[in-house]
């Protein structure tokens, strides 16, 4: 697992020339495909893995080993995020976040999660918890709901946690948190 900083891109190489976030993995690491995508500014939990089925299971809902998908709920992904203003807990664009999501294709977003954190000086950190990773889905949800996010970073994967991990520094995962994910990701198994 990688603690991805902001400013460079989930992506092997990038023909911009920007940053990647193997630029960041240290050397003594085995080359490992990432699993999923941050964008570009957003910070926080990434996996690699050479696991192709639990990378599947990861990423898609449906993809469980089960012949009914829906016997297992989807792994949650869990944000914070730092929003320009004050906000009250109380806040109408709170509950404005968390309604399902329609992108241009028609798909809908399953309802969000959302609760206050805390309050900064002119900004407010908000926790986002989503069933699913669509393109930009938590931006997209922040920017419906009139707010302006500074800061995006995901915390957690299922069961997974990014802990005390510093920016930009990676760890292998712990064989316990390897069986957690897989428990969680292919229940079937």
């Amino acid at each position: 697992m990688m603690n991805k900083p902001r400013g460079c891109i989930t992506a092997r190489r990038d023909f911009a020339d920007r940053s990647t976030v193997y630029d960041h993995v240290p050397t003594h690491f085995p080359s490992l495909p990432h699993v999923g995508r941050l964008d570009y500014t957003t910070e926080g939990l990434l996996l690699f893995t050479d696991d192709g089925r639990l990378a599947q299971a990861l990423l898609n809902p449906g993809f469980k080993g089960l012949a009914d998908p829906e016997e297992v709920a989807p792994l949650e992904k869990v944000y914070r995020v730092k929003v320009r203003d004050r906000l009250d807990p109380e806040d109408p664009r709170l509950a404005r976040l968390a309604l399902p999501f329609r992108y241009r294709s028609g798909y809908v977003t399953r309802p969000a999660r959302v609760r206050f954190v805390e309050h900064r000086t002119r900004a407010s950190w908000l926790e986002v918890v989503i069933a699913e990773g669509r393109h930009r889905q938590v931006r997209m949800l922040c920017a419906r709901s009139g707010l302006d996010v500074l800061k995006l970073r995901r915390i957690a994967v299922g069961p997974l946690r990014l802990g005390d991990l510093k920016l930009r520094w990676c760890r292998p995962l712990e064989e316990s948190e390897v069986a957690t994910l897989y428990a969680a990701a292919l229940p079937a198994d």
